[in-house]
């Protein structure tokens, strides 16, 4: 037997309640992005544009924390550790890369004369001391993970957090020593990984409800990155979970979300469809059950919305658990 049930809210909002003013170094982004509110003040602090580069990225959903690349790094946000120091954590990218690469992570003996790190066993190079010391040390760039090494005419180091760089061409300028674009390496492959296939079963129930949208009159709605991560972020959660509700069981709900990512919204909507139909079917029937629902079919046709995401999560008995969140930006 095939069960079928479709939830649907509407979120409006004032867009001025959400009103917050960019830093100076946000608005002169050339990358497109801003810094997510949650971040701009660890972002400024500790160094901005000159430590972390722009963002590259809106603030996005990964394995349940919201976080944004930047051309350097990739901060995490974790509210429960809100009130203390730690709200905002560095990705570990350097040992992501430094492992993936196979570079040598094994500890050394300490050496007369030059920094030795007891917790990871390695050295910091002399010419990345001071930069290490004076720019955020281990909250920042964590400790060293390989010895330094000559590759391409520049001497490396793997910290962490980090990969440093000093070019001997620079000696005596503030460019001497920069930091490796792990940020942007760590994002690209995200992307590449995370394509949009043409045949999941989301992008399925995407062009349903824009072609009906389009058979009724109305512009296509724009399908938003960000949009999609929190719808993702949602269905993940019931699916794993086992509820079927707008909110959380904690009480957390799309528009929790959409706020702390900083999306300009005024009004909002999220609908909610679970089927266990076969593959061949369970798109269609969500489509045909979410525009069977006069409160849904008002949600989806509504012409103020501007922007949507879409998601589908499967659960460990088969019931498939969509997700559309709307927005009229």
């Amino acid at each position: 037997m095939h069960r079928s049930l479709s939830r649907a809210v509407w979120i409006p909002l004032f867009l001025g309640l959400l009103a917050l003013r960019p830093s100076a170094a946000v608005a002169a982004s050339p990358t497109g992005y801003d810094v997510a509110p949650v971040f701009q003040d660890f972002y400024e602090r500790y160094g901005g544009v000159r430590t972390f580069g722009y963002p590259i990225g809106p603030a996005i959903f990964e394995s349940a924390y919201l976080v944004q690349y930047f051309e350097r790094q990739r901060f995490e946000y974790h509210p429960e550790l809100a009130g203390t120091d730690y709200t905002v954590l560095l990705g570990l990218l350097g040992k992501e890369i430094a492992e993936r690469e196979g570079r040598d992570l094994r500890p050394v003996a300490p050496l007369p004369g030059r920094r030795y790190v007891p917790e990871t066993g390695h050295h910091i190079a002399p010419e990345f001391l001071t930069y290490w010391e004076t720019r955020g040390g281990v909250r920042i760039f964590g400790f060293p993970i390989t010895e330094p090494f000559w590759e391409g005419g520049i001497l490396v180091q793997y910290f962490e957090r980090a990969r440093f760089e000093y070019h001997p061409e620079f000696a005596g300028t503030e460019w001497a020593v920069l930091l490796g674009r792990l940020g942007a390496v760590v994002w690209a492959e995200r992307n590449r990984d995370l394509n949009y296939q043409e045949n999941t079963l989301a992008n399925q129930l995407t062009q349903l409800i824009n072609r009906t949208r389009q058979e009724n009159g109305l512009a296509p709605l724009v399908l938003d990155p960000v949009l999609t991560a929190i719808a993702q972020y949602r269905s993940n959660d019931m699916a794993r979970r086992g509820y079927f509700a707008h909110a959380s069981p904690e009480g957390q709900t799309a528009i929790d979300l959409i706020t702390v990512t900083g999306i300009p919204w005024r009004l909002a909507g999220e609908t909610l469809q679970r089927n266990n139909y076969p593959l061949e079917r369970t798109a269609a029937e969500a489509a045909r059950s979410l525009f069977a629902s006069p409160s849904h079919r008002a949600i989806l046709l509504d012409g103020r919305f501007t922007h949507f995401g879409v998601a589908q999560a499967t659960a460990s008995d088969g019931m498939h658990y969509y997700t559309v969140v709307l927005v009229q930006r």
